[in-house]
């Protein structure tokens, strides 16, 4: 925020709240949708490659699981934050790997309010 407080010349001791400087600079807080987007970009991009990284995040690496409830995956996280609950892990997989879909479903998460 300082660098926003810089460039409209606000000091310090006008005492404005950071809300109140981003509004006098016509913008909002956007790091939340940048940071999801980014992790949606490189989802897709994991998911196309279907290399060991692939593996690990579709969870089809061998091993013991373990007991009790199981753990939020990353990518139950990022559907469940896209409102796509109504999709199942597959769908969401295969989605991925077409562009022109995964691009729109990405725009429309990130250009909801509250991102």
């Amino acid at each position: 925020m300082w660098f926003i407080r810089r460039i409209l010349k606000v000091s310090w001791k006008d005492k404005n709240i950071n809300d109140e400087v981003l509004d006098m600079a016509n913008t909002g807080r956007s790091l939340y949708s940048t940071i999801r987007r980014r992790q949606m970009t490189f989802t897709s991009h994991i998911y196309r490659a279907r290399g060991i990284e692939h593996l690990a995040m579709t969870g089809k690496i061998n091993g013991k699981k373990s007991r009790g409830l199981q753990r939020t995956t990353y990518v139950d996280s990022l559907n469940t934050w896209a409102n796509l609950e109504q999709h199942t892990r597959r769908q969401f997989m295969r989605s991925s790997c077409e562009r022109q879909i995964w691009k729109a479903m990405t725009v429309n998460a990130c250009s909801r309010q509250g991102t």
